[in-house]
């Protein structure tokens, strides 16, 4: 029998210990190669767990940090199997859904998926695969409002609630159906179904628990059925929100699957380009989000094919995190920039044994490269933390590889590597949509198996972000090197124009945190109206004082942070917006910035009087 990895190399894939070879072409593509050749209608859960091999020997898959709840793999799939029979709009169940869409083009059964980080999350998205229910990932932390613009754009008819979070159900219900033109409220009161806590319930206030479904699916017969998927739409997830409300992109099977993939590529041709084994055992922190495509990676798509005991925190709680590590001697650290930071700076972390942690890797959002090495120096292997790029519209899109594999050189933090498996790319000036030539910045296109179908009843988006067909426009700014590696820069819409020039917000905060004083732990930059109505903006800071900065003052601490962006930075790139002291920098739960909500906080203090602008 051949070996499990053997599945995940394509048949032409490049030799490990052969060089790639860069070029000047346009189009570039992963050194990895291609895909390897998928069924065309396979399914997600089909693909972790296919029916033609022999199940791996249980293991601990999912533990609760916090009350040590144990999940095994066996005991997952099981409970998955009994899940989907009562959520199978053709099976014995009593529940009564219907039949999910296959694309944005026909109504059908939605179910919302709202909860934190739970140790039965995961199975409640495999068994919507195998009864090939389509869901909706939910942010936990939405508001009232937030929610149900999200049900409605979703077009959620049944929901899955944790209890905690009922009561955010109950206000959003009463904001009605939505306005006239607007997609309207279409979920069935009577279907939602509530994840409790206490697994001997079967009812929480009117509503069915999950555990009662599984209870109920464990003593129906198993159908035999051919489970469907490859190009059928199989869950929407939300968009960061960064520039107003969330949109919801469709991901199909096929989408999906390939998303779980490219790690499970890259990780078994670095084993062998190490000769060690592949695919082995790790012990993961859980703390990533599973609503969002990065947690979806790790706790979902991957499930199966490479063995791992995700330790699930339901928030983040850094003495909790650290209590964990110990504990369970976590051996891999997905994180996202702010928990980095967290990690990097705190003293706390000196208080607990970190010598099981084998990796960090950072994604979601920019790492800056002072950080990475912050946190790398307190880790055994000292090694630089890379970090990886995606999209919610494209779950994983470029990573750092091994150094040598491939006979690539080492990508340093500030990059975010080479292409992943099956990914290929193009940089574009954004003005003109021509390629550009290497060593120069312009926007990421790229096109490969992880692009999104497009966003759920909304063709005007997606028609932005396809301007040619079959090439997603990323909206990031980066520049190509002689390598064929990827340096990121911005953001399009962050970059800030000063008299004609651009000017990447990055740049600014990666020199405010590099003060050789460390006068602020985290720091945020926009452009805000001059004033003039010239199309020109001010560059505006906003910083969170170090423990070294509170001690020296504002005044201190904004006056030595101006010398030394001037002393670093080109005059356009200069703080002529001013610097402001604040608390805390707003962020995305997956750590992405929200500069627009402090430009926002600005021009209205501006437009109150409480604000004056500098003209």
């Amino acid at each position: 029998m051949a070996p499990r990895w053997q599945r995940f190399i394509h048949p032409n894939a490049p030799d490990i210990h052969s060089p790639y070879i860069a070029h000047d072409k346009p189009i570039f593509a992963s050194p990895f190669g291609p895909f390897p050749p998928i069924a065309k209608d396979l399914n997600v859960h089909e693909f972790c767990s296919p029916p033609d091999q022999n199940l791996l020997e249980d293991y601990d898959l999912f533990i609760d940090a916090v009350t040590d709840e144990r999940v095994t793999l066996h005991h997952f799939l099981n409970r998955v199997r009994s899940l989907a029979r009562v959520l199978r709009y053709d099976g014995p169940g009593s529940l009564g859904l219907k039949k999910s869409p296959k694309n944005d083009t026909e109504a059908g059964e939605i179910l919302g998926l709202f909860s934190r980080n739970n140790v039965h999350y995961p199975m409640l998205v495999h068994a919507c695969f195998r009864a090939e229910l389509v869901f909706g990932g939910i942010s936990p932390e939405s508001t009232p409002f937030e929610l149900w613009h999200v049900l409605r754009k979703m077009q959620i008819t049944s929901l899955v609630c944790h209890e905690t979070l009922l009561p955010v159900v109950v206000e959003a219900l009463k904001l009605g159906r939505g306005p006239e033109g607007e997609l309207q409220l279409v979920l069935d009161l009577e279907k939602i179904i509530i994840l409790s806590e206490d697994l001997s319930l079967n009812t929480v206030l009117i509503h069915r628990t999950v555990e009662s479904l599984v209870r109920e699916g464990s003593k129906l017969a198993e159908p035999h059925r051919k489970l469907l998927g490859g190009d059928k739409l199989c869950y929407l997830f939300q968009s960061s929100g960064t520039s107003g409300l969330p949109k919801a992109m469709m991901i199909s099977h096929k989408n999906a699957i390939h998303s779980g993939m490219q790690g499970l590529i890259t990780a078994t041709q670095t084993a062998r380009f190490l000769e060690i084994e592949t695919l082995t055992h790790q012990t993961v922190l859980g703390i990533i989000p599973a609503y969002h495509s990065y947690g979806m990676i790790l706790w979902v798509l991957r499930l199966g094919n490479q063995p791992s005991t995700n330790i699930m925190m339901p928030k983040w709680d850094l003495e909790l995190a650290l209590r964990t590590i110990e504990k369970y001697k976590v051996t891999l650290l997905p994180l996202v920039p702010p928990l980095v930071r967290q990690l990097a700076l705190s003293p706390l972390t000196e208080k607990y044994d970190l010598s099981s942690v084998q990796a960090v890797a950072s994604g979601a959002a920019y790492l800056p490269p002072d950080v990475a090495y912050e946190l790398a120096k307190k880790l055994p292997n000292k090694a630089p933390i890379p970090s990886g790029y995606g999209l919610s519209e494209a779950a994983s899109i470029a990573a750092p590889p091994m150094e040598g594999l491939f006979g690539l050189k080492v990508s340093e933090p500030g990059t975010i590597g080479f292409l992943l498996p099956g990914m290929e790319g193009r940089v574009v000036d954004p003005d003109n949509l021509k390629d550009v030539p290497k060593g120069t910045k312009g926007e990421l296109w790229v096109r490969g198996e992880v692009v999104c179908m497009g966003y759920f009843h909304d063709e005007k988006a997606t028609a932005e972000i396809f301007t040619e067909p079959g090439w997603l426009r990323t909206g990031d700014l980066v520049m190509r090197d002689a390598e064929d590696r990827i340096h990121y820069h911005d953001r399009l819409k962050e970059m800030i124009k000063v008299k004609g020039l651009q000017v990447a917000a990055t740049e600014v905060e990666d020199t405010l945190l590099d003060h050789p004083e460390k006068l602020v732990i985290d720091a945020c930059v926009a452009g805000v109206d001059n004033g003039r109505g010239d199309g020109s903006l001010f560059v505006r800071a906003w910083v969170v004082p170090s423990a070294n900065g509170k001690e020296q003052g504002e005044e201190v601490v904004i006056a030595k942070l101006n010398t030394w962006v001037g002393s670093r930075l080109s005059k356009h790139k200069h703080l002529t917006g001013g610097i402001e002291v604040v608390e805390a920098i707003p962020r995305t739960p997956s750590g992405k910035m929200l500069r627009r909500e402090m430009r926002d906080l600005y021009h209205k203090g501006v437009r109150a009087g409480q604000i004056k602008a500098k003209l």
